[in-house]
């Protein structure tokens, strides 16, 4: 075979794999640049060895269908990077042993077939099963199953969010019968709050959640808080019960109760995109914490309170964006009611005052607010509201003032408050963050206003991103920036995301220093949407120094944009 020399472009080393998305056209008036192609023709350089398509991945086994409310869970055995599910006219591709199909009419049957794809797109035979979703009608004392057109009431529910980073919509697409968080507020949680009391009984009572929430890199956090609170404060308030659920990018999940809670058994991995059962159980002896019907926590504290604010919570462990769907929060506990709701004014905090606008038929009002001293001092005890000097204590019992702790509190509104917006200044020196407002007006008879809009992340399907990693030619790894010996060596690339669906993928072309190297296919029957490809690259014609490959991976919707990796590496002289 020729050798052939690749030309090297002058870089500097980055150790590491660098990944970039595409972001498509801009606003400065440039040419758009072309669609981005949907068909690979197969490209390989001479000293390029590249893999080709095998045997068939084996037909799925095992199938088992759960019909839910507008739902249903499927759950199969098979060893293929990836699955194509099929039902009707609809299809999705996803990359776990399991998936959830939303957004289906209760009481119609479902026909679907499962196949396997391998990672050049070729399909197995498929594995079929039917399955028919049903009505949830099971007894609660409280229950929202978010399945109307225009989500959530805000009779029932207010969402607490730190700035305006997140939203609490009905869903889009097939998750229109459900409730949908999506946050772009990072860590932060962004908090669900019931307006309906939690009371608890003198016998068994259940705080109850169906969600997909926590999702890949995602936090849940489940909170029944004996006081008017809005957010989920850090440290655990005093006499709280909080479930915390956290699963990393790998899809790895543990769970924490508080206070003093014991983990019980395992959670198993989960698969994204699938609903679970969370039930927060409170007895005459202790609390324990329910998935699926299994205990996977308890602890000993027995609650000395009453009533409690149900709060749940979503939050990102990694990255900056969260979306949840949640397809039903109720209570087996005490009878209860909200409230009648009101408007919601505005809440300025340490502004210029502003005119106000009454708002007729007040009989009383409540601030809630979050408060972060910066340094020691005095809790603070009062606000000015509206002008008007207002007491301001503890929203929970044994709540503590100190310094970066969240300390939520509460004020009796003056009815020069009953008006929109609520100035509010804080009569103090001393440096103090204010992370959340929330005001609760009684008696008025003009009903809240809804802020129309449609989740802040979308749940279209997008391309896994490409992992490359440079190899001996053993197959062993070479560690990032070590420099290594011209010859022979393996470029391994993965693609591969835990999402609840993922793009079809056309296939990637690999590039060394601005050189076409290969072009790899992966649609044979269909997209792929996964998988690992080990190429073979011989450098011994390059110079010594710095190079860098570059894969980019294509999906099978021009609507899809292409992602992009990088692996730079060095070459001995």
């Amino acid at each position: 075979m020729k050798r052939v020399a690749f030309a090297v472009a002058g870089l500097a080393l980055v150790v590491g794999v660098i990944l970039l998305r595409d972001t498509g056209g801009s606003d400065s008036g440039l040419p758009t640049a072309p669609p981005p192609p949907t068909k690979l023709k197969p490209f390989v350089a001479e000293q390029v060895l590249v893999p080709s398509p095998q045997g068939r991945p084996a037909t799925p086994s095992n199938v088992v269908a759960r019909g839910g409310h507008h739902r249903i869970k499927l759950t199969w055995n098979g060893d293929a990077p990836a699955y194509e599910v099929r039902w009707g006219e609809r299809t999705k591709l996803v990359t776990r042993q399991g998936t959830q199909l939303n957004g289906l009419e209760n009481g119609r049957e479902q026909q679907i077939e499962i196949r396997g794809v391998d990672a050049f797109g070729q399909y197995s035979q498929p594995a079929r099963t039917r399955a028919t979703p049903n009505a949830d009608n099971a007894p609660y004392t409280f229950v929202d199953r978010f399945d109307g057109s225009d989500e959530p009431d805000l009779q029932r529910w207010r969402l607490a969010k730190r700035t305006d980073c997140a939203r609490a919509t009905s869903g889009d697409g097939d998750d229109h019968d459900r409730l949908v968080i999506s946050s772009s507020c990072g860590t932060r949680p962004v908090t669900l709050r019931s307006r309906t009391p939690f009371v608890r009984t003198d016998g068994e009572s259940r705080f109850v959640i169906e969600t997909d929430a926590p999702g890949n890199g995602g936090k849940l956090l489940l909170d029944l808080v004996p006081g008017p609170v809005s957010v989920q404060a850090d440290p655990v308030p005093a006499n709280t019960v909080r479930v915390t659920a956290s699963t990393d990018v790998a899809g790895n999940s543990i769970v924490e109760l508080s206070p003093d809670g014991t983990t019980t058994k395992a959670v198993p991995a989960s698969l994204p995109g699938v609903s679970v059962r969370w039930e927060i159980v409170l007895t005459s002896t202790g609390v324990r914490v329910e998935r699926d019907g299994d205990v996977v926590a308890t602890s000993p504290f027995v609650p000395q309170w009453r009533e409690a604010t149900a709060l749940v919570g979503v939050a990102a462990l990694a990255g900056d964006r969260v979306r949840a769907g949640i397809d039903l929060i109720g209570y087996r506990a005490g009878d209860a009611e909200a409230p009648p709701a009101g408007p919601v004014p505005q809440v300025r905090v340490d502004g210029p005052s502003s005119a106000v606008t009454p708002i007729e038929g007040v009989t009383a009002g409540q601030l809630r607010i979050a408060l972060i001293p910066a340094r020691e001092s005095a809790a603070l005890t009062s606000l000015k509201i509206n002008g008007v000097d207002t007491p301001l204590r503890p929203a929970v019992e044994g709540a503590q003032w100190k310094p970066g702790a969240e300390y939520p509190a509460v004020a009796d509104l003056p009815k020069e408050a009953f008006a929109d917006p609520v100035n509010v200044q804080l009569p103090t020196p001393d440096r103090i963050q204010v992370t959340h407002t929330d005001v609760e007006l009684t008696g008025a008879q003009s009903p809240p206003r809804r802020q129309p809009g449609t989740p802040l992340v979308d749940g279209r399907a997008t391309l896994a991103d490409p992992f490359p990693e440079i190899l001996d030619a053993s197959g062993q790894p070479i560690d990032n920036g070590a420099a290594f010996t011209r010859g022979r060596v393996v470029l391994e690339v993965r693609i591969n995301a835990l999402d609840a669906a993922v793009a079809g993928l056309a296939g990637f072309e690999v590039r060394i220093d601005d050189t076409h190297v290969a072009t790899i296919p992966t649609a044979a029957d269909g997209p792929a949407a996964a998988g690992r490809w080990r190429i073979s690259l011989n450098t011994g014609a390059m110079s010594a120094g710095a190079h860098a490959i570059e894969v980019k991976a294509f999906s099978t919707d021009s609507a899809v944009q292409p992602e992009t990796g990088y692996v730079p590496f060095l070459l001995k002289p």
